[in-house]
């Protein structure tokens, strides 16, 4: 795993906060941790669309999809065995990657001229597109 790759699965994570730890779980998790991490991916896209759900860049959500794309970013260096260094490297590349695609998903989601179901759904389109290449990305566990 390279920092691009750290990049795009702090990116996602960003997008969707639960999509990196998914795409994390089903690279290294066993297969029941892969399914729950499925299960909370799949349950935020749904929840994504109720009009009570926080903004994506209010401090809490934006906290947790911080650490989230930095923990993903540490665990999927930590598993292709890079330097100390370069396992905390990745996990700042990865937050970082998290809160800017954060604050894109929402410039999205404000200047897209479209219902605003569907802008969520293209976006959610976009975050499962960008995992699964991010999954091809990262390679086999």
């Amino acid at each position: 795993m390279n920092y691009s790759s750290a990049a795009a699965l702090g990116a996602i994570t960003g997008l969707r906060s639960f999509s990196g730890p998914a795409v994390v779980a089903n690279r290294l998790g066993s297969p029941g941790v892969a399914r729950i991490a499925d299960a909370l991916a799949v349950t935020e896209l749904i929840a994504d669309k109720l009009p009570f759900m926080p903004d994506r860049t209010k401090p809490g959500s934006l906290i947790f999809r911080a650490i989230s794309g930095a923990a993903c970013g540490y665990a999927m260096a930590s598993h292709k065995r890079r330097t100390k260094g370069e396992k905390w490297m990745s996990a700042v590349v990865a937050g970082t990657a998290a809160v800017a695609a954060a604050y894109a998903g929402l410039e999205f989601r404000k200047r897209v001229h479209v219902h605003p179901l569907v802008g969520a759904l293209l976006e959610d389109a976009f975050t499962v597109g960008s995992g699964a290449a991010v999954a091809a990305l990262i390679g086999p566990a």
